[in-house]
């Protein structure tokens, strides 16, 4: 049977999460939750998004009670599925702009966990972005789920640099191939890269045929009587370069040095 995950787009209308940067966390994490779906999706894992839309889990107009019916609605809905890990996709915020990096938030650590972090900080090292580390965070709602859960804190929405990779979708495309192949790990699921199409080679232009050979070959003949009548070796050596041109012209090999 195929592995189940869960993915959990950070809040949702009304609640819009973090904002900064012209960015609102609910829309990046919406975005980014789709692409790691069809990461794993690709890889046979069935995939499941806590919301499929800008709207939480709740319809009511007050917001304490909206997050708390749409937190309630997402732990039964991950605990509705054989889910083998739930992951929950956020941003994070801080007063300090400068405050910047990528954390890992969970219930409890193990394997599942460190393999994870371990797939998103080797794609941290190649950007030279700041890893945070793993961090147990027991009062998180999201994170009290039955299955192995992470909570993903995927840079500051208020650090202009780093709202500015998230606003990238080559960037997003890369990070979400990361975590999907941290995902994966988690579940134990080999990680198979995409298939990059080959560069198309440069066809190299075929050298224009000017004359045909049976033209240049009399045209020779009569320069090699020409050549053996030529009483100068300056005149057989001029005699000698116009056949080479006639050859070249023809597509064929020089002769003479």
């Amino acid at each position: 049977m195929s592995k189940v995950v869960v993915i959990d787009p950070g809040h949702g209308l009304p609640d819009p999460g973090a904002c900064g940067n012209d960015l609102q966390e609910h829309e990046r994490a919406f975005r980014l939750a789709q692409l790691v779906q069809n990461v794993l999706t690709r890889h046979g894992v069935a995939v499941f998004l806590t919301r499929n839309s800008e709207r939480s889990l709740s319809n009511a107009t007050n917001l304490k009670t909206n997050k708390n019916e749409d937190l309630a609605a997402r732990q039964r809905f991950s605990n509705s599925k054989t889910t083998d890990f739930f992951l929950s996709l956020h941003m994070n915020a801080s007063d300090d702009p400068t405050a910047n990096g990528y954390e890992t938030l969970c219930y409890s650590q193990n394997g599942q966990i460190e393999v994870l972090h371990t797939a998103v900080k080797a794609f941290l090292q190649q950007h030279g972005l700041k890893d945070r580390g793993i961090k147990i965070r027991t009062n998180l709602a999201v994170l009290k789920v039955r299955a192995k859960a992470a909570l993903l804190e995927c840079f500051f929405i208020t650090n202009p640099k780093e709202a500015a990779l998230m606003s990238d979708a080559a960037f997003l495309l890369d990070l979400a191939e990361a975590i999907g192949k941290g995902v994966l790990a988690a579940i134990g699921i080999a990680y198979v890269p995409v298939k990059k199409p080959a560069a198309p080679q440069p066809i190299q232009p075929k050298e224009e045929q000017l004359m045909k050979t049976e033209d240049a070959n009399k045209i020779i003949r009569i320069l090699q009587d020409r050549w053996n009548m030529a009483t100068c070796q300056d005149e057989k050596k001029e005699i000698g370069r116009l056949a080479d041109e006639v050859r070249v012209a023809a597509g064929m090999k020089k002769v003479n040095s």
